[in-house]
């Protein structure tokens, strides 16, 4: 019953999973897309239910794949696919080599099932509600999103910019820079609160989360009942070393009845590997006649007096690993410090007289393809990596723009870039499927939104001095210019032919109200695509110097 060669390979798996998975959010122009994010995106549980849900197509069909390993061998995708399960068997592995060594690392836990079926329902009937919040607040893949993309990005910027600069200095020119907007600060609350709250219970309690707040490791658990093959401990074969049962990070086995709470087991296989007497392993879940090992002469406890250099080579360990963790937290503030603020790429304001007027927005602006808002809100699971798609910075995390049924969620924030013409990445990396993917030709129609102008606030109108800003960024020419007095021009905005992508608001100089600002549709519209004039013809001249 040797299987410990399977901790090997959930190993391997689990970390590829996870590098995918980070570098999709931090630095999506390396990978973003290519079939490797395919790879690392399909098995994702909950956005591939969702987007299966919007399209019944075998592309999105990556939970069935999940549900089916499921019922063979258990929560593996908990072990192997899921990064957030990945990141807690890190945060464990490091909490265990800064603090004091001990003898019992893990005991055994009872089972929350009212908490942990309880929240499971919740989510569940709040989505046929019509609501994703529980999920998005309680998803794995897309809380490591957040943290991936929200704190941990800037952190690899600054790296990786950091790098190129080195490179440069020396005569060699490396990778192009990143360039990252932050979001609002308040937005990053909820992801840094989540990461300290998981950081917490996994050093102290292992994979508690996973079995009481995850609704997809409690759905998981309740297929690993019937799974064909389980994790088992022959009642002749083990030796009650209690060694499985110390080291289960799950908290799953009950040494005295010599039983494994499999809904709970996440398919780690640490008891595998430090069971000696290999009385632990994966078998058919009917019953079976299993051979006794051959008994292993367990360890000797160490003699009193080594425990001393023993503690005292553990707390030089602890020492070192600390003062490490500080350099690198240190760094860290420092890289932050250097980031530029998304107010610092805005159009400084250059109007003389401070305009008054505020801009009456009543609906937000979502992304383009996500048709109307009820659909979005209904499917967006705030995983935020279209936030780290788009090349202009203008998708940001909301706050209750869309209420609380669309906290976190994306939305499209002039003040910090606008909607690219000739861009549709959002729509086709969206995993739930909340954006649908649109050709470019088919998304340069669509309006999100209507500009509107507000005279008293423009700057020609306020300081009496030439602009134009919002007329020459305009992709479609829907804001243009008009006579306005002592040889001024003015905006004036043609709403069929406006997108509503917002490079006329973003690029408006007037502070601190803008003069020209764009109001979302509720449910996206079509607008009119510009006229082209057909190229006047040059006769030739000859060369005309």
């Amino acid at each position: 019953m040797n299987q410990a060669w399977l901790k090997k390979i959930r190993v391997v798996v689990s970390l590829v999973f996870l590098a995918l998975t980070t570098l999709l959010f931090v630095d999506f122009d390396r990978i973003g897309e290519t079939p490797t994010a395919t790879v690392a995106l399909y098995p994702q549980f909950v956005p591939s239910l969702l987007k299966f849900s919007q399209t019944f197509a075998w592309g999105a069909a990556g939970f069935l794949a999940v549900l089916a390993l499921t019922l063979l061998f258990g929560r593996v995708y908990c072990s192997t696919i899921c990064p957030l399960g990945t990141l807690q068997d890190i945060v464990i592995r490091v909490a265990d080599q800064l603090r004091k060594p001990r003898k019992v690392k893990f005991r055994y836990q009872r089972p929350r099932n009212v908490l942990r079926y309880g929240l499971l329902a919740l989510a569940v009937g709040l989505f046929l509600g019509g609501s994703t919040l529980a999920l998005s607040l309680l998803d794995p893949f897309s809380n490591f999103g957040r943290i991936a993309g929200d704190l941990l990005r800037p952190l690899y910027v600054v790296v990786h910019n950091g790098f190129g600069q080195l490179l440069e200095s020396v005569g060699v020119y490396g990778p192009f820079p990143l360039h990252w907007k932050a979001p609002p600060l308040a937005a990053l609350i909820f992801p840094a609160l989540f990461l300290l709250g998981l950081i917490g219970l996994s050093a102290t309690r292992g994979r508690l989360f996973c079995n009481t707040l995850c609704p997809v490791g409690a759905l998981l658990g309740l297929l690993s009942r019937f799974a064909l093959f389980k994790i088992r401990i022959p009642q002749d074969a083990c030796v009650l070393c209690a060694q499985c049962s110390i080291h289960c990070k799950a908290g799953c086995i009950r040494l005295k009845t010599k039983e494994v709470d499999f809904s709970r087991c996440v398919a780690c296989f640490n008891c595998m590997t430090v069971c000696e007497t290999h009385g632990i392993g994966y078998a058919w879940s009917g019953p079976v006649l299993l051979r006794r090992s051959t008994p292993v002469a367990l360890p000797q406890s160490q003699p009193s007096n080594s425990l001393d250099v023993v503690r005292r080579a553990a707390l030089s360990r602890e020492g070192k690993a600390r003062r490490a963790l500080l350099r690198a937290g240190a760094t860290a503030l420092v890289g932050l410090a250097s980031l530029p603020r998304s107010s610092s790429v805005e159009a400084k304001p250059s109007n003389h007289v401070p305009t008054r007027l505020v801009n009456a927005k009543t609906w937000p602006v979502a992304p383009p393809g996500a048709r109307d808002i009820v659909r979005f809100n209904d499917l967006c699971t705030a995983c935020h990596l279209c936030v780290s798609a788009c090349p202009y910075g203008v998708l940001q995390p909301s706050l209750l723009d869309y209420g609380w049924s669309g906290l976190l969620q994306p939305h499209l924030d002039f003040a910090s870039g606008y909607c690219g013409y000739e861009c549709n990445r959002c729509g086709q990396i969206c995993p739930t499927g909340a954006i649908p993917p649109l050709a470019l030709v088919a998304k340069q129609t669509v309006q999100l939104g209507v500009a509107h102008f507000v005279r008293d606030n423009c700057i020609v109108h306020t300081d009496h001095t030439a602009c134009g800003a919002c007329d020459e960024y305009c992709p479609t020419k829907a804001v243009h210019m008009i006579p306005y007095q002592d040889g001024l021009t003015i905006p004036e905005v043609r709403p069929v032919l406006c997108v509503g992508c917002g490079a006329c608001e973003n690029a408006c100089p007037a502070r601190p109200h803008r003069a020209i600002y764009v109001d979302g549709h509720p449910v996206q519209r079509q607008a009119l695509r510009p006229s082209a004039k057909p190229l006047e013809y040059q006769p030739d001249r000859g060369f005309p110097f």
